[in-house]
């Protein structure tokens, strides 16, 4: 498919930072925009399709339904009709708008999906590069106050003797999902990328254990 004009994909990117608005840090446009950038550098160091890249990227976040919604494991599937309805409506072609589609439903981590694209893969290993690291900190625990979670289990923070539970601790997420994504990723470019950002995980995780002992 030809690129999407200018025009068009300003109107994408006006579409998707109104759908942020009041989602809290852990979801805003700003991730969406770090996600994207990703996205673009993963494509272009992947030889990956840029342009389906990009806009599954920045459709991505269309529908993101909160941790403790009924439909919170449905998101990327209802984000996906959402884009879908969004790139027809500005005459994509319906063959390339399905392509965007799989990417975005395919991306998420509650859905368990294999990827069935390239872009797919590439885009759930741009989302998870933005889990983590410094940045992922910061949206980890903003996504907690937002859910009025604990930042930690008041009498067993390691989670030695009960079973881990991220929608009312935050610091459980971390060993729950961030520090699993370690051997997570599809490419080469972004197990690189995510090798500091784990660590760092690691580093975090281990002296908060600590300072709670």
């Amino acid at each position: 498919m030809p690129p999407l004009s200018p025009q068009v994909w300003t109107h994408l990117e006006e579409a998707a930072s109104a759908a942020c608005q009041n989602k809290g840090s852990g979801h805003d446009w700003l991730h969406v925009a770090r996600v994207t950038k990703l996205a673009e550098r993963l494509a272009r160091a992947e030889n990956a399709d840029s342009d389906l890249l990009r806009a599954a990227a920045m459709l991505h976040e269309l529908v993101n339904h909160p941790k403790n919604h009924p439909r919170s494991a449905q998101s990327g599937e209802d984000c996906a009709m959402a884009a879908r309805q969004l790139l027809l409506s500005v005459g994509a072609d319906p063959s390339w708008v399905e392509m965007v589609a799989t990417c975005i439903e395919e991306h998420a981590w509650s859905a368990g999906k294999t990827p069935t694209l390239r872009e797919s893969a590439l885009l759930q290993d741009a989302d998870r590069l933005d889990a983590l690291g410094a940045v992922g900190l910061a949206r980890c625990f903003a996504t907690a106050d937002r859910m009025d979670s604990l930042i930690h289990h008041p009498s067993d923070p390691a989670a030695l003797g009960r079973e881990l539970d991220d929608k009312r601790y935050a610091l459980d997420h971390l060993p729950k999902k961030l520090l699993r994504l370690a051997e997570r990723f599809h490419s080469h470019t972004a197990q690189q990328l995510a090798q500091p950002r784990i660590a760092l995980i690691r580093q975090f995780y281990s002296a908060m254990i600590s300072e709670l002992e």
